[in-house]
């Protein structure tokens, strides 16, 4: 059995895994043998339970995505919870851009990158965690569970704004309601084991909709889209960096090491 500490969404989390890929997976965030603020390991039920809806992974594969449900389910205890989606940084400020998979965001937040330049940052590609702190601002961390891209900085920043994707024929952007935004957000949460802790994150997203202004853009895969989506999130008017980023520019700068 291995045991090792990462530091993750402002926590000191201890990991027992029976597989060597764990810590590899994790290497970014391994801290020192601090007291942690809670354990996960993922139990032989866990892995079984994955391994009937993904028959082609490995156990080691299926170890790290146990540990990642265990370690989102302990998070709302801390104030703090995980959410599908991309955020990214402009100027220093977190948006996140959430959809379901294959519908766009990924290439969404590269056409940010494309076309705002070096005023562009990542947090995470596809897990990060948020915290409801007391002076009323929601951080977003970043994760080593990033996303088949694995784009990831190793930054954190106060989010500004959510952005609920869906694909389009052409490019609009509306604010939503809470009582809608209730409804999307539910669909990129990962919900807790335990009843307490889904009671806690339900609470944290009432919050975090009093907290946040909330869109939802209508979009192609254009620079139009960036447009419309950063004028709305930011309050600014548009204009395009000097500079292109490329594809690979892009994955230079934001994909973790393998």
């Amino acid at each position: 059995m291995d045991i090792f500490n990462v530091s993750l969404g402002g926590l000191t989390i201890e990991m027992k895994s029976r597989f060597d890929y764990l810590r590899l997976f994790c290497r970014g965030y391994l801290c020192d043998g601090s007291e942690p603020d809670f354990s996960v390991f993922a139990t032989d039920e866990k892995i079984a339970e994955l391994r009937e809806t993904n028959t082609e992974m490995t156990d080691c594969f299926l170890e790290r995505d146990a540990i990642f449900a265990e370690i989102a389910s302990k998070l709302p205890y801390y104030n703090r919870m995980m959410l599908h989606g991309a955020c990214i940084t402009y100027n220093g400020k977190g948006y996140l851009f959430t959809a379901h998979s294959g519908t766009g965001k990924s290439t969404h937040i590269a056409l940010w990158k494309r076309f705002l330049g070096d005023s562009v940052g990542i947090v995470n590609g596809d897990k990060p965690i948020f915290e409801m702190r007391p002076d009323g601002t929601i951080h977003a961390y970043d994760t080593p569970w990033c996303g088949k891209e694995g784009w990831n900085e190793g930054k954190s920043a106060d989010v500004a704004g959510i952005c609920f994707l869906e694909q389009g024929t052409e490019n609009k952007i509306r604010k939503v309601d809470p009582e809608e935004a209730i409804s999307l957000m539910l669909q990129q949460m990962f919900h807790p084991y335990e009843t307490e802790s889904t009671l806690l994150m339900l609470e944290m997203l009432s919050e975090m909709l009093s907290r946040l202004p909330m869109y939802l853009l209508e979009c192609d895969m254009s620079e139009e889209a960036v447009k419309t989506s950063f004028e709305a999130l930011t309050g600014e008017r548009y204009r395009r960096s000097e500079h292109e980023t490329t594809l690979e520019e892009i994955n230079r700068l934001w994909r973790m090491p393998k």
